[in-house]
Protein backbone atom coordinates (compact mmCIF):
# COMPACT_ATOMS: atom_id res chain seq x y z
CA UNK A 1 0.00 0.00 0.00
CA UNK A 2 1.39 3.09 -1.21
CA UNK A 3 0.73 6.60 0.41
CA UNK A 4 2.23 10.54 -0.46
CA UNK A 5 1.78 13.75 1.42
CA UNK A 6 1.65 16.91 1.03
CA UNK A 7 4.99 17.28 2.06
CA UNK A 8 5.94 15.07 -1.51
CA UNK A 9 7.03 11.94 0.48
CA UNK A 10 5.86 8.31 -0.45
CA UNK A 11 5.68 5.89 2.47
CA UNK A 12 4.95 2.52 0.46
CA UNK A 13 4.02 -0.68 3.10
CA UNK A 14 4.14 -4.16 2.43
CA UNK A 15 3.61 -7.28 3.50
CA UNK A 16 3.09 -11.06 3.11
CA UNK A 17 -0.56 -12.27 2.31
CA UNK A 18 0.34 -14.78 4.78
CA UNK A 19 1.15 -12.51 7.63
CA UNK A 20 4.79 -10.67 8.68
CA UNK A 21 6.56 -8.59 9.69
CA UNK A 22 6.11 -5.37 7.46
CA UNK A 23 8.75 -3.82 5.13
CA UNK A 24 8.22 0.02 4.79
CA UNK A 25 9.82 1.65 1.94
CA UNK A 26 10.60 5.25 1.20
CA UNK A 27 9.78 5.11 -2.45
CA UNK A 28 6.79 4.22 -5.00
CA UNK A 29 5.79 0.99 -6.00
CA UNK A 30 6.38 1.15 -9.54
CA UNK A 31 10.17 2.50 -8.04
CA UNK A 32 10.00 -0.63 -5.90
CA UNK A 33 8.95 -2.89 -8.93
CA UNK A 34 11.37 -1.46 -11.16
CA UNK A 35 14.35 -1.48 -9.03
CA UNK A 36 17.14 -4.45 -9.60
CA UNK A 37 16.69 -7.37 -6.94
CA UNK A 38 20.29 -8.71 -7.28
CA UNK A 39 23.01 -6.61 -5.54
CA UNK A 40 26.78 -7.40 -6.21
CA UNK A 41 28.20 -9.26 -3.55
CA UNK A 42 30.75 -5.92 -2.93
CA UNK A 43 27.29 -4.14 -1.99
CA UNK A 44 26.90 -6.65 0.54
CA UNK A 45 27.32 -5.12 4.06
CA UNK A 46 26.14 -1.01 2.96
CA UNK A 47 23.69 0.27 3.72
CA UNK A 48 21.40 1.57 0.70
CA UNK A 49 19.04 4.71 2.24
CA UNK A 50 16.60 2.99 -0.60
CA UNK A 51 16.86 -0.54 1.83
CA UNK A 52 13.43 -0.96 3.54
CA UNK A 53 12.87 -0.75 7.08
CA UNK A 54 11.61 -3.63 8.50
CA UNK A 55 9.07 -2.66 10.91
CA UNK A 56 6.94 -5.15 13.23
CA UNK A 57 3.00 -5.42 12.56
CA UNK A 58 2.24 -5.19 16.16
CA UNK A 59 4.07 -4.14 19.03
CA UNK A 60 4.30 -6.87 21.87
CA UNK A 61 3.92 -6.41 25.85
CA UNK A 62 6.53 -3.51 26.34
CA UNK A 63 8.63 -3.66 23.27
CA UNK A 64 9.59 0.19 21.44
CA UNK A 65 10.67 -1.92 18.23
CA UNK A 66 9.32 0.60 15.39
CA UNK A 67 6.28 -0.86 14.17
CA UNK A 68 3.67 0.02 11.24
CA UNK A 69 2.18 2.79 13.98
CA UNK A 70 5.50 4.80 14.22
CA UNK A 71 5.70 4.70 10.85
CA UNK A 72 2.03 6.02 9.27
CA UNK A 73 1.95 8.41 12.09
CA UNK A 74 4.64 10.80 11.70
CA UNK A 75 4.00 10.16 8.05
CA UNK A 76 0.16 11.64 8.94
CA UNK A 77 1.89 14.45 10.93
CA UNK A 78 0.85 12.78 14.02
CA UNK A 79 3.00 11.55 17.19
CA UNK A 80 3.41 8.16 17.36
CA UNK A 81 3.49 7.93 21.37
CA UNK A 82 -0.11 9.31 21.53
CA UNK A 83 -1.43 7.93 24.82
CA UNK A 84 -5.36 6.90 25.19
CA UNK A 85 -7.27 5.88 28.53
CA UNK A 86 -8.42 2.21 27.90
CA UNK A 87 -10.33 1.56 31.47
CA UNK A 88 -12.01 3.74 34.27
CA UNK A 89 -9.28 3.09 36.52
CA UNK A 90 -7.51 5.87 33.96
CA UNK A 91 -4.21 3.71 32.82
CA UNK A 92 -4.27 4.25 29.15
CA UNK A 93 -2.35 2.63 26.23
CA UNK A 94 -0.84 3.94 22.95
CA UNK A 95 -3.08 4.74 20.02
CA UNK A 96 -2.46 2.59 17.35
CA UNK A 97 -3.78 2.55 13.91
CA UNK A 98 -6.18 -0.39 14.59
CA UNK A 99 -7.65 1.86 17.34
CA UNK A 100 -7.89 4.90 14.87
CA UNK A 101 -9.10 2.77 12.01
CA UNK A 102 -12.56 3.03 11.76
CA UNK A 103 -12.42 6.73 11.66
CA UNK A 104 -10.97 6.42 8.09
CA UNK A 105 -11.27 2.92 6.87
CA UNK A 106 -15.26 1.99 6.66
CA UNK A 107 -16.01 -1.54 5.37
CA UNK A 108 -19.23 -2.33 3.36
CA UNK A 109 -20.34 -3.73 6.79
CA UNK A 110 -19.47 -1.13 9.34
CA UNK A 111 -21.12 1.49 6.69
CA UNK A 112 -24.49 -0.27 7.56
CA UNK A 113 -24.12 -1.24 11.33
CA UNK A 114 -26.18 -0.66 13.61
CA UNK A 115 -24.16 -0.03 15.94
CA UNK A 116 -21.36 2.73 16.17
CA UNK A 117 -20.30 4.94 13.66
CA UNK A 118 -17.15 4.62 15.59
CA UNK A 119 -16.87 2.09 18.56
CA UNK A 120 -15.86 -1.61 16.77
CA UNK A 121 -17.94 -3.45 19.35
CA UNK A 122 -16.82 -6.22 21.87
CA UNK A 123 -15.46 -5.52 25.22
CA UNK A 124 -13.67 -2.73 26.31
CA UNK A 125 -14.46 0.19 23.84
CA UNK A 126 -12.97 2.96 26.24
CA UNK A 127 -9.45 3.39 23.84
CA UNK A 128 -11.44 3.91 21.19
CA UNK A 129 -14.20 7.01 22.45
CA UNK A 130 -10.59 8.53 23.97
CA UNK A 131 -9.04 7.93 20.86
CA UNK A 132 -12.70 10.16 19.26
CA UNK A 133 -11.95 12.66 21.94
CA UNK A 134 -8.38 13.02 20.64
CA UNK A 135 -9.42 13.19 17.07
CA UNK A 136 -11.68 16.23 18.58
CA UNK A 137 -9.31 18.45 21.17
CA UNK A 138 -6.35 16.86 20.17
CA UNK A 139 -5.09 16.51 23.68
CA UNK A 140 -4.36 13.22 24.53
CA UNK A 141 -4.68 11.49 27.88
CA UNK A 142 -0.60 10.78 28.87
CA UNK A 143 -1.38 13.07 31.82
CA UNK A 144 -3.70 11.20 33.49
CA UNK A 145 -2.75 9.44 36.82
CA UNK A 146 -3.71 5.47 36.76
CA UNK A 147 -5.30 4.16 39.88
CA UNK A 148 -4.61 0.32 40.03
CA UNK A 149 -7.42 -1.89 38.76
CA UNK A 150 -9.82 -3.37 40.75
CA UNK A 151 -8.88 -6.87 40.97
CA UNK A 152 -5.18 -5.76 41.61
CA UNK A 153 -6.84 -3.37 44.44
CA UNK A 154 -9.01 -6.38 45.63
CA UNK A 155 -6.07 -9.28 45.26
CA UNK A 156 -3.88 -6.93 47.74
CA UNK A 157 -6.15 -6.18 50.15
CA UNK A 158 -7.11 -9.65 50.15
CA UNK A 159 -3.24 -10.45 50.42
CA UNK A 160 -3.25 -8.31 53.12
CA UNK A 161 -5.61 -9.39 55.62
CA UNK A 162 -4.76 -13.20 55.04
CA UNK A 163 -1.46 -11.84 56.28
CA UNK A 164 -2.99 -10.35 59.00
CA UNK A 165 -4.74 -13.43 59.81
CA UNK A 166 -1.36 -15.17 59.76
CA UNK A 167 0.04 -12.12 62.36
CA UNK A 168 -2.82 -13.07 64.31
CA UNK A 169 -2.67 -16.65 65.12
CA UNK A 170 0.26 -16.71 67.09
CA UNK A 171 -0.83 -13.86 68.96
CA UNK A 172 -4.04 -15.00 69.76
CA UNK A 173 -2.78 -18.01 70.92
CA UNK A 174 -0.20 -16.56 73.27
CA UNK A 175 -2.93 -14.61 74.87
CA UNK A 176 -5.08 -17.45 75.55
CA UNK A 177 -6.34 -18.15 78.93
CA UNK A 178 -4.90 -14.55 80.19
CA UNK A 179 -7.42 -12.02 81.76
CA UNK A 180 -6.11 -8.65 81.05
CA UNK A 181 -7.50 -7.04 84.09
CA UNK A 182 -5.37 -9.49 86.51
CA UNK A 183 -2.48 -8.80 84.50
CA UNK A 184 -3.00 -4.92 85.13
CA UNK A 185 -2.96 -5.22 88.47
CA UNK A 186 -0.05 -7.72 88.70
CA UNK A 187 1.46 -5.44 86.21
CA UNK A 188 0.97 -2.22 89.27
CA UNK A 189 2.08 -4.57 91.96
CA UNK A 190 5.06 -5.62 90.24
CA UNK A 191 5.88 -1.37 89.16
CA UNK A 192 5.38 -1.08 93.18
CA UNK A 193 7.87 -3.90 94.35
CA UNK A 194 10.27 -3.12 91.22
CA UNK A 195 10.20 0.30 92.62
CA UNK A 196 10.96 -0.70 96.20
CA UNK A 197 13.43 -2.96 95.34
CA UNK A 198 14.82 -0.39 92.66
CA UNK A 199 15.05 1.88 95.95
CA UNK A 200 17.07 -0.90 97.66
CA UNK A 201 19.83 -1.67 95.46
CA UNK A 202 20.37 2.33 94.99
CA UNK A 203 20.48 2.52 99.50
CA UNK A 204 22.47 -0.49 99.13
CA UNK A 205 25.22 0.99 96.60
CA UNK A 206 24.75 4.46 98.49
CA UNK A 207 26.06 2.48 101.84
CA UNK A 208 28.88 0.38 100.32
CA UNK A 209 29.91 3.60 98.54
CA UNK A 210 30.22 5.59 101.92
CA UNK A 211 31.89 2.15 104.00
CA UNK A 212 34.55 1.99 101.25
CA UNK A 213 35.31 6.11 101.32
CA UNK A 214 34.92 5.34 105.32
CA UNK A 215 37.53 1.95 104.89
CA UNK A 216 39.88 4.54 102.60
CA UNK A 217 40.33 6.81 105.29
CA UNK A 218 41.31 4.06 108.02
CA UNK A 219 43.43 2.56 105.53
CA UNK A 220 45.48 5.47 104.75
CA UNK A 221 45.26 6.57 108.84
CA UNK A 222 46.86 2.45 109.21
CA UNK A 223 49.59 2.98 106.58
CA UNK A 224 50.41 6.47 107.82
CA UNK A 225 50.41 5.28 111.87
CA UNK A 226 52.91 2.11 110.60
CA UNK A 227 54.80 4.28 109.05
CA UNK A 228 55.02 7.08 111.98
CA UNK A 229 55.76 3.91 114.44
CA UNK A 230 58.81 2.61 112.55
CA UNK A 231 59.71 5.96 112.28
CA UNK A 232 59.47 6.52 115.90
CA UNK A 233 61.36 3.12 117.08
CA UNK A 234 64.42 3.47 114.91
CA UNK A 235 64.46 7.06 116.75
CA UNK A 236 64.30 5.35 120.36
CA UNK A 237 66.59 3.24 119.44
CA UNK A 238 69.16 5.53 118.54
CA UNK A 239 68.14 7.73 121.70
CA UNK A 240 68.93 4.38 123.91
CA UNK A 241 72.53 4.29 122.26
CA UNK A 242 73.20 7.70 122.92
CA UNK A 243 71.68 7.23 126.69
CA UNK A 244 74.37 4.27 127.10
CA UNK A 245 77.22 6.52 125.55
CA UNK A 246 76.16 9.52 128.04
CA UNK A 247 76.07 7.09 130.83
CA UNK A 248 79.36 5.40 129.68
CA UNK A 249 81.18 9.14 130.07
CA UNK A 250 79.37 9.82 133.13
CA UNK A 251 81.28 6.72 134.78
CA UNK A 252 84.73 8.00 132.95
CA UNK A 253 84.23 11.52 134.41
CA UNK A 254 83.20 9.67 137.59
CA UNK A 255 86.57 8.23 137.35
CA UNK A 256 88.39 11.22 136.13
CA UNK A 257 86.98 13.02 139.93
CA UNK A 258 87.77 10.40 142.03
CA UNK A 259 91.30 9.44 140.67
CA UNK A 260 91.83 13.26 141.04
CA UNK A 261 90.96 13.13 144.52
CA UNK A 262 93.07 10.25 145.43
CA UNK A 263 96.25 12.10 142.96
CA UNK A 264 97.06 14.52 146.13
CA UNK A 265 97.66 11.34 148.31
CA UNK A 266 99.99 9.94 146.16
CA UNK A 267 104.04 9.35 147.05
CA UNK A 268 105.97 8.88 144.17
CA UNK A 269 104.19 10.23 141.03
CA UNK A 270 105.56 10.50 137.50
CA UNK A 271 105.86 12.51 134.89
CA UNK A 272 103.03 11.47 132.23
CA UNK A 273 104.94 13.19 129.73
CA UNK A 274 108.40 11.69 130.22
CA UNK A 275 107.92 8.94 132.71
CA UNK A 276 110.25 10.39 135.43
CA UNK A 277 109.59 11.07 139.49
CA UNK A 278 107.86 14.72 140.08
CA UNK A 279 108.91 15.60 143.07
CA UNK A 280 111.98 16.91 144.83
CA UNK A 281 114.00 18.32 141.09
CA UNK A 282 112.92 20.63 138.64
CA UNK A 283 111.11 19.34 135.72
CA UNK A 284 110.18 21.13 132.82
CA UNK A 285 109.64 20.40 129.34
CA UNK A 286 110.95 22.60 126.69
CA UNK A 287 108.26 21.76 123.82
CA UNK A 288 105.47 22.07 126.81
CA UNK A 289 105.87 24.41 128.25
CA UNK A 290 103.28 26.07 130.40
CA UNK A 291 101.90 22.59 130.66
CA UNK A 292 101.35 21.23 134.63
CA UNK A 293 99.45 18.84 136.18
CA UNK A 294 96.90 20.23 138.59
CA UNK A 295 94.42 17.81 139.99
CA UNK A 296 92.39 20.56 141.50
CA UNK A 297 91.41 21.74 137.96
CA UNK A 298 91.49 18.21 136.40
CA UNK A 299 88.72 17.69 139.36
CA UNK A 300 86.68 20.42 137.89
CA UNK A 301 86.50 19.81 134.48
CA UNK A 302 85.21 16.38 134.81
CA UNK A 303 82.84 17.22 137.45
CA UNK A 304 81.83 20.83 134.97
CA UNK A 305 81.78 18.25 131.58
CA UNK A 306 79.52 15.33 133.84
CA UNK A 307 77.11 18.48 134.48
CA UNK A 308 76.52 18.93 131.09
CA UNK A 309 76.48 15.36 130.17
CA UNK A 310 73.70 14.81 132.93
CA UNK A 311 71.87 17.91 131.20
CA UNK A 312 71.75 16.54 127.94
CA UNK A 313 70.91 12.99 129.61
CA UNK A 314 67.78 14.88 130.65
CA UNK A 315 66.92 16.55 127.77
CA UNK A 316 67.69 12.79 125.94
CA UNK A 317 65.05 10.91 128.29
CA UNK A 318 62.55 13.97 128.14
CA UNK A 319 62.71 13.99 124.05
CA UNK A 320 62.78 9.33 124.79
CA UNK A 321 59.58 10.13 126.98
CA UNK A 322 58.22 12.42 124.06
CA UNK A 323 58.75 9.80 121.30
CA UNK A 324 57.18 7.12 123.54
CA UNK A 325 54.13 9.16 123.94
CA UNK A 326 53.63 9.65 120.19
CA UNK A 327 54.32 5.69 119.34
CA UNK A 328 51.33 5.10 122.02
CA UNK A 329 49.44 7.64 120.26
CA UNK A 330 50.44 5.67 116.87
CA UNK A 331 49.77 2.51 118.11
CA UNK A 332 46.11 3.06 119.27
CA UNK A 333 45.69 5.03 115.74
CA UNK A 334 46.71 1.82 114.47
CA UNK A 335 44.70 -0.55 116.30
CA UNK A 336 41.51 1.51 115.85
CA UNK A 337 42.25 1.99 111.92
CA UNK A 338 42.93 -1.78 111.84
CA UNK A 339 39.60 -2.75 113.89
CA UNK A 340 37.86 -0.48 111.83
CA UNK A 341 38.92 -1.97 108.89
CA UNK A 342 37.71 -5.27 110.29
CA UNK A 343 33.96 -4.03 110.65
CA UNK A 344 33.95 -2.29 107.78
CA UNK A 345 34.88 -5.61 105.32
CA UNK A 346 32.50 -7.58 107.65
CA UNK A 347 29.55 -4.71 106.70
CA UNK A 348 30.30 -5.26 103.31
CA UNK A 349 31.25 -8.65 102.99
CA UNK A 350 28.34 -10.74 105.52
CA UNK A 351 25.66 -7.86 105.27
CA UNK A 352 25.91 -5.47 102.05
CA UNK A 353 27.01 -7.76 99.79
CA UNK A 354 24.77 -10.69 100.06
CA UNK A 355 21.95 -8.24 100.67
CA UNK A 356 22.41 -6.62 97.23
CA UNK A 357 23.12 -10.01 95.63
CA UNK A 358 19.69 -11.21 97.24
CA UNK A 359 17.82 -8.07 96.35
CA UNK A 360 19.30 -7.79 92.49
CA UNK A 361 18.80 -11.56 91.98
CA UNK A 362 14.73 -10.64 93.51
CA UNK A 363 14.76 -7.28 91.06
CA UNK A 364 16.08 -9.75 87.58
CA UNK A 365 13.15 -12.19 88.29
CA UNK A 366 10.38 -9.21 88.83
CA UNK A 367 11.65 -7.63 85.91
CA UNK A 368 11.81 -10.48 83.75
CA UNK A 369 8.37 -11.20 85.03
CA UNK A 370 7.54 -7.45 84.24
CA UNK A 371 8.84 -7.92 80.73
CA UNK A 372 6.41 -10.94 80.42
CA UNK A 373 3.80 -8.92 81.22
CA UNK A 374 4.66 -5.91 79.20
CA UNK A 375 4.65 -8.27 76.12
CA UNK A 376 1.80 -9.63 76.96
CA UNK A 377 0.36 -5.95 77.15
CA UNK A 378 2.27 -5.31 73.70
CA UNK A 379 1.06 -8.70 72.17
CA UNK A 380 -3.06 -7.48 73.21
CA UNK A 381 -2.36 -4.22 71.79
CA UNK A 382 -1.02 -5.54 68.49
CA UNK A 383 -3.62 -7.77 67.99
CA UNK A 384 -6.49 -5.40 68.92
CA UNK A 385 -4.98 -3.29 66.15
CA UNK A 386 -4.06 -5.97 63.78
CA UNK A 387 -8.25 -6.61 64.58
CA UNK A 388 -9.37 -3.06 63.39
CA UNK A 389 -7.01 -3.61 60.47
CA UNK A 390 -8.38 -6.59 59.27
CA UNK A 391 -12.37 -5.27 60.15
CA UNK A 392 -11.51 -2.22 57.89
CA UNK A 393 -10.21 -4.49 54.79
CA UNK A 394 -13.00 -6.65 55.56
CA UNK A 395 -15.22 -3.51 54.60
CA UNK A 396 -13.08 -2.32 52.08
CA UNK A 397 -13.57 -5.93 50.06
CA UNK A 398 -17.60 -5.99 51.26
CA UNK A 399 -18.07 -2.10 49.87
CA UNK A 400 -17.84 -1.84 45.76
CA UNK A 401 -15.26 0.36 44.54
CA UNK A 402 -15.78 4.53 43.98
CA UNK A 403 -16.82 4.75 40.76
CA UNK A 404 -14.39 7.09 38.55
CA UNK A 405 -15.71 10.18 37.24
CA UNK A 406 -14.14 11.13 34.11
CA UNK A 407 -14.92 14.71 31.95
CA UNK A 408 -17.39 14.17 28.95
CA UNK A 409 -16.48 14.95 25.42
CA UNK A 410 -16.02 18.38 24.53
CA UNK A 411 -19.17 19.71 23.70
CA UNK A 412 -18.03 22.52 21.66
CA UNK A 413 -15.60 20.33 19.53
CA UNK A 414 -18.86 17.92 19.72
CA UNK A 415 -21.36 20.83 18.29
CA UNK A 416 -18.38 21.89 15.40
CA UNK A 417 -18.46 18.22 14.14
CA UNK A 418 -22.14 18.11 14.30
CA UNK A 419 -22.21 21.43 11.84
CA UNK A 420 -19.59 20.54 10.04
CA UNK A 421 -21.97 16.84 9.48
CA UNK A 422 -25.27 18.89 8.74
CA UNK A 423 -22.84 21.21 6.16
CA UNK A 424 -22.38 17.84 4.30
CA UNK A 425 -25.68 16.75 4.87
CA UNK A 426 -27.01 19.89 3.28
CA UNK A 427 -24.51 19.48 0.48
CA UNK A 428 -25.80 16.07 -0.05
CA UNK A 429 -29.33 17.57 -0.61
CA UNK A 430 -30.50 17.00 2.44
CA UNK A 431 -33.26 20.16 3.65
CA UNK A 432 -31.33 23.34 4.97
CA UNK A 433 -32.88 22.83 8.54
CA UNK A 434 -31.32 19.33 8.98
CA UNK A 435 -29.94 19.30 12.68
CA UNK A 436 -27.29 16.52 13.82
CA UNK A 437 -26.85 16.00 17.11
CA UNK A 438 -23.99 13.36 18.76
CA UNK A 439 -25.76 10.54 21.25
CA UNK A 440 -22.80 10.32 23.42
CA UNK A 441 -24.07 7.06 25.64
CA UNK A 442 -23.98 5.28 22.16
CA UNK A 443 -21.21 6.96 20.22
CA UNK A 444 -23.25 7.84 17.18
CA UNK A 445 -25.10 10.97 15.39
CA UNK A 446 -28.98 11.29 15.13
CA UNK A 447 -30.04 13.37 12.68
CA UNK A 448 -33.47 15.80 12.40
CA UNK A 449 -33.68 13.79 16.70
CA UNK A 450 -33.78 10.07 14.65
CA UNK A 451 -30.90 7.77 15.78
CA UNK A 452 -28.29 6.55 12.77
CA UNK A 453 -29.40 2.84 13.31
CA UNK A 454 -33.13 3.70 13.43
CA UNK A 455 -32.92 4.07 9.59
CA UNK A 456 -33.14 1.92 6.95
CA UNK A 457 -29.57 0.37 5.59
CA UNK A 458 -29.56 2.80 2.99
CA UNK A 459 -29.97 5.65 5.19
CA UNK A 460 -27.22 4.58 8.07
CA UNK A 461 -24.86 4.09 5.09
CA UNK A 462 -24.94 7.85 4.18
CA UNK A 463 -25.35 9.03 7.37
CA UNK A 464 -21.84 6.94 8.23
CA UNK A 465 -20.06 8.33 5.25
CA UNK A 466 -21.66 11.65 6.37
CA UNK A 467 -19.82 11.02 9.65
CA UNK A 468 -16.70 9.95 8.51
CA UNK A 469 -16.38 13.20 5.74
CA UNK A 470 -17.48 15.65 7.81
CA UNK A 471 -15.06 14.43 10.77
CA UNK A 472 -12.25 14.51 8.18
CA UNK A 473 -13.28 18.23 7.08
CA UNK A 474 -13.59 19.00 11.00
CA UNK A 475 -10.07 18.19 11.91
CA UNK A 476 -8.46 19.31 8.99
CA UNK A 477 -10.42 22.71 9.40
CA UNK A 478 -9.49 22.55 13.38
CA UNK A 479 -5.85 21.70 12.84
CA UNK A 480 -6.40 18.41 14.74
CA UNK A 481 -4.84 15.23 14.58
CA UNK A 482 -6.14 12.84 11.30
CA UNK A 483 -4.85 10.45 8.79
CA UNK A 484 -5.98 12.89 6.27
CA UNK A 485 -7.84 10.71 3.89
CA UNK A 486 -11.39 8.99 4.19
CA UNK A 487 -12.08 5.28 2.42
CA UNK A 488 -15.62 4.12 2.26
CA UNK A 489 -17.06 1.01 0.62
CA UNK A 490 -20.33 1.42 -0.87
CA UNK A 491 -21.62 4.19 0.79
CA UNK A 492 -24.69 4.51 -2.13
CA UNK A 493 -25.41 0.77 -3.14
CA UNK A 494 -27.53 0.85 -0.10
CA UNK A 495 -29.40 3.79 -1.03
CA UNK A 496 -31.94 1.86 -3.39
CA UNK A 497 -30.82 -1.85 -3.36
CA UNK A 498 -28.35 -4.06 -2.70
CA UNK A 499 -26.92 -7.07 -5.39
CA UNK A 500 -29.70 -9.68 -4.27
CA UNK A 501 -32.09 -8.05 -2.23
CA UNK A 502 -35.43 -7.75 -2.95
CA UNK A 503 -37.56 -4.31 -3.18
CA UNK A 504 -38.67 -3.16 0.56
CA UNK A 505 -41.27 -0.35 1.05
CA UNK A 506 -39.66 2.45 2.90
CA UNK A 507 -41.52 4.01 5.10
CA UNK A 508 -42.51 7.89 4.58
CA UNK A 509 -40.59 9.38 7.26
CA UNK A 510 -37.49 7.40 5.43
CA UNK A 511 -37.58 8.72 2.05
CA UNK A 512 -34.90 11.26 0.71
CA UNK A 513 -34.94 13.68 -2.49
CA UNK A 514 -33.84 11.53 -5.41
CA UNK A 515 -31.18 13.96 -5.91
CA UNK A 516 -28.76 12.49 -3.46
CA UNK A 517 -26.57 10.34 -5.50
CA UNK A 518 -25.14 13.05 -7.57
CA UNK A 519 -24.76 15.75 -4.63
CA UNK A 520 -22.69 12.90 -3.35
CA UNK A 521 -21.02 12.90 -6.21
CA UNK A 522 -20.56 16.67 -6.91
CA UNK A 523 -19.49 17.57 -3.11
CA UNK A 524 -16.94 14.75 -3.00
CA UNK A 525 -15.56 16.50 -6.39
CA UNK A 526 -15.56 20.08 -4.51
CA UNK A 527 -13.79 18.52 -1.72
CA UNK A 528 -10.23 20.23 -0.46
CA UNK A 529 -7.36 19.01 -2.47
CA UNK A 530 -5.47 18.81 0.34
CA UNK A 531 -7.77 15.84 1.75
CA UNK A 532 -8.69 12.62 0.22
CA UNK A 533 -11.65 10.66 -0.15
CA UNK A 534 -11.54 7.21 -1.23
CA UNK A 535 -15.03 5.36 -2.47
CA UNK A 536 -15.30 2.49 -3.44
CA UNK A 537 -18.75 1.91 -5.00
CA UNK A 538 -20.60 0.31 -7.59
CA UNK A 539 -22.92 3.66 -8.44
CA UNK A 540 -20.73 5.18 -11.15
CA UNK A 541 -20.28 9.19 -10.66
CA UNK A 542 -21.87 11.39 -13.06
CA UNK A 543 -19.43 11.59 -16.28
CA UNK A 544 -18.31 15.29 -16.17
CA UNK A 545 -17.15 14.37 -12.28
CA UNK A 546 -14.94 11.75 -13.70
CA UNK A 547 -11.92 13.59 -14.29
CA UNK A 548 -12.85 15.60 -11.12
CA UNK A 549 -12.78 12.51 -8.76
CA UNK A 550 -10.10 10.39 -10.41
CA UNK A 551 -12.38 7.88 -11.51
CA UNK A 552 -10.77 4.23 -11.26
CA UNK A 553 -13.27 1.53 -12.90
CA UNK A 554 -12.83 -2.03 -12.32
CA UNK A 555 -13.46 -4.04 -15.23
CA UNK A 556 -13.42 -7.40 -13.93
CA UNK A 557 -11.92 -10.44 -15.38
CA UNK A 558 -13.76 -9.54 -18.94
CA UNK A 559 -12.65 -5.80 -19.28
CA UNK A 560 -10.61 -5.01 -22.09
CA UNK A 561 -6.69 -5.06 -22.05
CA UNK A 562 -6.39 -1.70 -21.16
CA UNK A 563 -8.88 -1.83 -18.68
CA UNK A 564 -8.18 -2.15 -14.91
CA UNK A 565 -8.93 -5.49 -13.79
CA UNK A 566 -9.59 -5.14 -9.98
CA UNK A 567 -8.42 -3.03 -7.36
CA UNK A 568 -4.87 -4.94 -6.72
CA UNK A 569 -3.75 -4.70 -10.46
CA UNK A 570 -2.27 -7.47 -12.23
CA UNK A 571 1.41 -7.66 -13.38
CA UNK A 572 1.37 -8.84 -16.90
CA UNK A 573 -1.10 -8.81 -20.31
CA UNK A 574 -3.82 -11.51 -20.01
CA UNK A 575 -2.78 -12.33 -23.75
CA UNK A 576 0.80 -13.23 -22.79
CA UNK A 577 -0.10 -14.83 -20.12
CA UNK A 578 1.80 -12.21 -17.63
CA UNK A 579 0.35 -9.44 -15.34
CA UNK A 580 0.60 -5.67 -16.51
CA UNK A 581 -0.26 -2.50 -14.37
Amino acid sequence: MEFANDDGDTLTLERHLTGGDVRAHSQSIAAIRSAPVDRSDENEGSVDPEDPEVVAWRREGRSEEPDVTSRLFPFFGMSDNVRVRRNADGQHQRLTVRTLLPTFVVDEESIITEDSAILRGGFGDTAEKRMFSFLLTGKDDKDIVARDPQKMVSAKIQAQRDLIVELLEPLNSRLKNRTESEEDESVERLDETIDDLSNALANNSDERTRLRQRRNEHYHDLIRAETQISAVDAMLTRYALLDERYSSDLERLDFISESSHYYGGLQDSLCPMCGQSLEGVSHEHEDATGLSFKAEEVYQSAVAEAAKIRGLQTDLKSAIADLERRGHYWSELKKNSSDALVDIDRQLDTELAPARRSTRNSLNELVARRVELQTVRSDRMEAARLELLKEKLERELSQPPAKQVWAPLDPMAVTDLCKEIEAVLREWSWKEDVRVEFEEARYDIKVNGKPRRSHGKGFRAVIHAAFSVGLLRFCHDKGRPHPGFVMLDSPLTTVKQRKGETTVEQAESDKITPGIEPSFWKSISEIDPSIQVIVLDNKEPPANLSRALNVQLFAGPDGEDDEREGFIPIRANRGAGNASA
